[in-house]
């Protein structure tokens, strides 16, 4: 990405374009639907390089990027603790709401053209707002049952906005600490369903456009893909980057609707290309270990039952009967002599 780190990246919902936070700059990019996507490319950077269209300067550090109202609108947030409504494409600035106690970190907007957006901060703070009215419409939080303060890492909707999906992480991180991954009803604000990782602090979230896959990203630059539904683990990639991941965004493979390619940005200044849909060798790895065991759990317990002669041997399963038999070994023995 030149000399430059991008922080923050989105899709347009209807057409080829990205956008993306670089310092205190909006770039706007053109997706090269010419070239292929169908294989796991090492880096896009040389090729995003010519397809800026448009740089605005935002003022200060941009810490999170989205389209909203069906593209017609962007929005961002950074440093300083404001969100910035924008038409687009012209990039003119339309309002401003300044209402946080700290720097935003992060927004997500509805998906069908809904006038809502939700925001997190790098304190606890994690906000439903009208971009209509500017008002704060409702405040979402988490708690565990215990004294622990929780940070919205990342949020992102589902594309049909029916569910919000968070990445939570502790104030106070330790290496024995959880990340959260956890799936909220955006009607109720009640939980749907959550998982959890242990000992490494995940930093950005993706949805695919068709509700399928999660991609979340780690501070040591590995990403793992989950089943959006029931948020089990599907591919784990390891070492994408060299440094952190800033940002993941999900897009379409050559205009298919239900294909899609990840895209990764990191502080490392590369952007990559990878296939959410390859196996995960780990869960080949594990159901071939579990097929051993369990051919040889089976080969034990057949063994064990012979041995204990509670299974017929080959010879019980000779035909004829005890007369047979005698007249057959004198037989045998006749012809001997």
């Amino acid at each position: 990405w030149g000399t430059e780190a991008p922080t923050c990246i989105s899709a347009h919902p209807g057409d080829p374009i990205l956008v993306a936070g670089v310092d205190n700059n909006i770039q706007i990019l053109q997706i090269p639907m010419e070239k292929k996507l169908n294989k796991e490319m090492p880096s896009l950077k040389k090729t995003f390089e010519r397809d800026v269209v448009k740089t605005t300067d935002y003022g200060e550090i941009v810490k999170g990027i989205t389209f909203c109202c069906f593209g017609e609108k962007l929005v961002t947030v950074g440093e300083d603790k404001a969100i910035t409504i924008w038409e687009f494409p012209s990039m003119t600035k339309r309002w401003r709401i300044t209402q946080h106690l700290s720097e935003v970190t992060q927004v997500t907007a509805h998906p069908n053209g809904e006038p809502y957006i939700v925001t997190a901060t790098r304190g606890s703070e994690c906000m439903l707002w009208d971009v209509e009215t500017g008002e704060r419409v409702h405040q979402l939080k988490y708690e565990d049952g215990t004294n622990t303060k929780f940070r919205f890492r990342s949020i992102r909707y589902s594309p049909t906005g029916e569910s919000l999906y968070a990445l939570i992480l502790p104030v106070a991180w330790s290496p024995s600490s959880f990340s959260n991954i956890v799936k909220f009803d955006s009607e109720s604000w009640t939980i749907q369903t959550k998982t959890y990782m242990r000992g490494e602090p995940l930093a950005e979230l993706a949805i695919s456009g068709d509700d399928s896959l999660l991609a979340t990203a780690s501070s040591n630059g590995h990403i793992y893909i989950y089943d959006a539904g029931s948020l089990s683990i599907r591919r784990r990639m390891f070492d994408v980057h060299g440094l952190f991941v800033t940002g993941l965004c999900f897009i379409p493979e050559n205009g298919k609707s239900d294909s899609f390619k990840l895209l990764s940005i990191s502080a490392d200044k590369e952007c990559k290309v990878h296939n959410p849909h390859l196996a995960d060798p780990i869960r080949f790895l594990k159901a071939v270990v579990y097929l051993c065991l369990l051919v040889l759990s089976l080969y034990i317990f057949f063994s064990l039952l012979q041995r204990l002669d509670l299974v017929p041997q080959i010879d019980d399963f000779e035909e004829g009967s005890p007369q047979d038999h005698q007249e057959q070994h004198h037989h045998d023995h006749h012809r001997e002599l």
